[in-house]
C-alpha cells in the first residue's frame, strides 16, 4: 500500500467498514484453552451440536481480548470524525464497547445478548434474563473453572425452553440451520446501512475490509467488492492473512494486505 491509512481516510467523503472473522477472539480463544478440549469434542458428537453457540457464549461473558480492545479503539482514532458506517458479519459487538456509535454500526448476523425460539415472529429474549439459559452457561463455566475442563461420563445438559418453546441464540450459524433467524434485532439498522450506502454512490468512498473470510460472503465480502467496481470515486483496502485476493475487475481501485487485520491496525494506529 502506497500510503498510509489514516491519509486514505484524511482523503475520503466517507468510510464503510467490515469486520470479520480475523476478530473474533471467541473462537481464537476457546480452541487455545487446553481447558476447553474436553467439551469441544462433546459438542461434536451426535446431538450435542446446539452447545457449542452457548460454551462461546460462556467465553465471550467470563472473558476480553486486550489486543482486540486496543485494535477497535485504535480503529475508531483512525477513522476520527469521517462519516463512517461499520457492518460485521460476527456476533461479537465488540465496537459498540469501544467507541464507536451504535447508530453507524451493524450486525446482520447476529448476536450474544438475545434467545430467539423456532418461530422467528415471536419477540426475542434477553439472555441474561433467562435463568434456565444461564443455568447452562453456569454449569460450562463450572466445568470450565472447578473442574479444569473435565466432563463426567454422565454428564447431560438440557436445553433452555420459555413457555415450552426451546430457545437458540440469535444467531445465523450452521448449527441452527434448521432454525429460522429473527432479524428483528438488527433490521432497523440494516436499512439504515442500505440508505448509507445508497449516499455513497458518487463521493469519494474509502472501503476498508478488514479480516473479512467466507462465512458469510454475502454480508461483507461479495457486496464490498460490487460496491468498488460501482462507485468510480471508490477505493478497497483489503486485508486478511490468507483470503487477501480481489477480482481482477476492481485491481487498479484495489489495496490488497497479506496480514492478519488486527496487526494491521494496530501497527497502523500506533502514533496516534
Amino acid at each position: 500500500m502506497e500510503q498510509r491509512l489514516s491519509e486514505l481516510i484524511e482523503k475520503a467523503d466517507q468510510c464503510i467498514i467490515g469486520i470479520g472473522s480475523e476478530w473474533n477472539w471467541v473462537k481464537s480463544g476457546i480452541n487455545g484453552d487446553c481447558r476447553y478440549s474436553q467439551i469441544l469434542e462433546y459438542c461434536k458428537q451426535e446431538g450435542n451440536q446446539w452447545i457449542l453457540p452457548i460454551v462461546e457464549y460462556e467465553f465471550a461473558y467470563y472473558n476480553n481480548d486486550n489486543r482486540i480492545e486496543e485494535a477497535y479503539k485504535g480503529l475508531r482514532k483512525l477513522i476520527g470524525d469521517k462519516k463512517y458506517f461499520l457492518v460485521s458479519d460476527l456476533f461479537l459487538q465488540d465496537a459498540l464497547l469501544y467507541g464507536f456509535d451504535i447508530s453507524k454500526v451493524v450486525y446482520p448476523c447476529g448476536n450474544y445478548m438475545y434467545l430467539q425460539s423456532t418461530n422467528d415472529k415471536d419477540p426475542l429474549l434477553e439472555a441474561q434474563k433467562v435463568p434456565e439459559f444461564m443455568e447452562i452457561v453456569n454449569s460450562i463455566h463450572k466445568i470450565i473453572t472447578e473442574l479444569d475442563g473435565n466432563i463426567g461420563e454422565d454428564s447431560v445438559f438440557s436445553k433452555p425452553f420459555s413457555e415450552g418453546k426451546e430457545l437458540y441464540l440469535n444467531q445465523k450459524r450452521t448449527e441452527y440451520s434448521k432454525i429460522i433467524y429473527n432479524e428483528s434485532s438488527y433490521k432497523g439498522r440494516w436499512d439504515e446501512y442500505m440508505q448509507y450506502l445508497s449516499r455513497t454512490l458518487n463521493s469519494n468512498l474509502l472501503i476498508i475490509e478488514l479480516g473479512v473470510g467466507l462465512e458469510h460472503p454475502t454480508v461483507v465480502r461479495w457486496p464490498f467488492e460490487k460496491v468498488t467496481f460501482i462507485n468510480k470515486k471508490a477505493h478497497f483496502v483489503r486485508v486478511h492473512e490468507k483470503l487477501y485476493h480481489h477480482t481482477p475487475e476492481i485491481g487498479d481501485k484495489t489495496d490488497s494486505i497479506q496480514m492478519n487485520s488486527v496487526d494491521f491496525i494496530l501497527q497502523e494506529s500506533k502514533d496516534l
